[in-house]
């Protein structure tokens, strides 16, 4: 009986190492899956902190453009991509032309973005955001379009433009 205790302790001892070996490899996984939950989390909270500074330039540069009559500030977020279509010198008759068409901003009714983030870039030269702004103006309703480019932490207006019927006509 007693080789049996020896036999069976030998049995034992040799599944130790086995079982720190196995306790190792799940506290690396865990670890692993860890921080790969903490980038994902990480890139969320960027995505979602980008978004908000980009809805908020975005509300703000209507008001400004279409109510408080300070086309200034388009041109002062603008990215010099903005200028292809009109140049920087035409911008505020074309607002003004705009606005005196349109008449008074009544309401902005609704507002949808799409943000591009990419998951490893932090620089920001790829990050971009395009809103679709659904307002009413005294003429009626009207769709305004801006699109930007993030550039040293600041939201840069690439394309602005404005669908309305008061516009067309």
């Amino acid at each position: 009986m007693r080789a049996n205790h020896s036999i069976g302790t030998a049995a034992m001892t040799t599944l130790l190492p086995s079982n720190n070996k196995s306790t190792a490899l799940r506290l690396i996984a865990l670890a692993a899956l860890a921080a790969i939950l903490a980038l994902f989390l990480s890139a969320i909270f960027v995505r979602w902190s980008v978004s908000k500074k980009a809805d908020a330039r975005t509300l703000l540069l209507i008001q400004d453009v279409f109510a408080a009559d300070k086309t200034s500030n388009l041109l002062l977020f603008a990215h010099p991509d903005l200028f292809n279509t009109t140049s920087e010198l035409k911008w505020p008759s074309a607002i003004y032309s705009q606005r005196s068409r349109l008449g008074t901003l009544a309401s902005i009714d609704a507002l949808s973005r799409t943000v591009t983030l990419p998951l490893l870039n932090r620089g920001g030269e790829n990050t971009r955001a395009s809103y679709e702004a659904l307002v009413t103006f005294e003429t009626g309703p009207a769709e305004i379009s801006i699109d930007y480019v993030l550039s040293d932490n600041e939201w840069l207006v690439t394309e602005f433009s404005v669908l309305a019927g008061a516009l067309s006509r």
